[in-house]
């Protein structure tokens, strides 16, 4: 029987810098690039979000589906419509997002269910997974409301896993301490990158982030540090990869997402955290030879 897991967050319309003033429109996100990379084979993955009625989101929709992704839980709201990001790429491949959904159908949901009343359509899953870009479209008031679905899903021994994913300009510090020492306590997997270190603690180094797990207790975390070094903290055992390095990047968009997903995938059927390394490693860099968040790595 396949593993069932469920990606909470937000889906927008992406458009990325092809070349110059040429652009290219498709659909991504994080969570939802994240299910897009799950490996079918052995997973069933269900995206959890809400977009408009409108025939662009017919489309998104339709893309999803054609991901072997189950839209059973995207819900469809009158009156508001799915959110737009932009992508600009540096020479290095490095990516830079400018947002417009601050309206978008996701947000309006998430600030206006009761997330106790969720937990009746997540209880039967053996993963969750969401982000940090999740939590940042919910407003502080919703907190412990979303805490308490939490608390209700760990009783039913569900996986909760969370991949920081800071984006700035979403956040500001005090928020974000607020949102993350509330819910890493309930975390049993999570993902954090030196991007998300330097900007969370003004520092990445491993053995600040060997603080990091101690403090809020975390049993299996993956630092994915810099483009060379990925370490594994599992029931306090390090592990460490080093990754080989690209000559050329075209795009680290969704990079991180497939990573996540390669990992998860492979680390639930070996329960091996270095062959879930190699993994993540090797998913990541085809990602980033092409444009896009979601892209053919085949």
């Amino acid at each position: 029987m396949k593993i069932n897991v469920c990606s909470i967050g937000e889906a927008m319309i992406e458009i990325s810098n092809i070349k110059n003033s040429l652009y290219n429109q498709s659909f991504a996100g994080d969570t939802l690039n994240f299910c897009n990379y799950l490996d079918k084979k052995k997973l069933n993955a269900f995206f959890l979000s809400a977009i408009g009625k409108s025939e662009i989101n017919q489309s998104l929709l339709d893309f999803v589906k054609s991901k072997k992704i189950s839209t059973k839980y995207i819900k469809q709201i009158n009156q508001f419509e799915i959110g737009l990001y932009l992508i600009k790429n540096k020479d290095n491949g490095e990516k830079q997002f400018f947002y417009w959904r601050d309206e978008s159908a996701a947000k309006h949901y998430f600030n206006n269910i009761d997330f106790v009343n969720l937990y009746k359509e997540l209880k039967n899953f053996d993963y969750i997974y969401f982000s940090g870009i999740t939590l940042s479209i919910i407003h502080i008031s919703k907190l412990n409301n979303f805490i308490k679905l939490l608390k209700l899903l760990k009783r039913k021994k569900i996986k909760i896993v969370f991949d920081f994913n800071i984006r700035p300009s979403r956040w500001n510090k005090k928020n974000l301490n607020i949102f993350f020492d509330s819910v890493l306590k309930f975390v049993d997997i999570c993902f954090l990158s030196g991007e998300d270190m330097n900007y969370w603690k003004n520092k990445n180094d491993i053995k600040s982030y060997e603080q990091i797990v101690r403090k809020y207790k975390l049993k299996h975390s993956i630092f994915r540090k810099n483009a060379k070094f990925t370490y594994v903290f599992l029931n306090k055992t390090r592990y460490v990869f080093k990754n080989k390095l690209l000559k050329r990047v075209v795009d680290t968009s969704g990079a991180g997402d497939g990573f996540n997903a390669a990992y998860l995938s492979n680390f639930i059927v070996n329960n091996d955290p270095v062959l879930a390394l190699k993994a993540g490693s090797s998913l990541g860099s085809k990602i980033v030879m092409k444009k896009g968040a979601i892209v053919d790595v085949k």
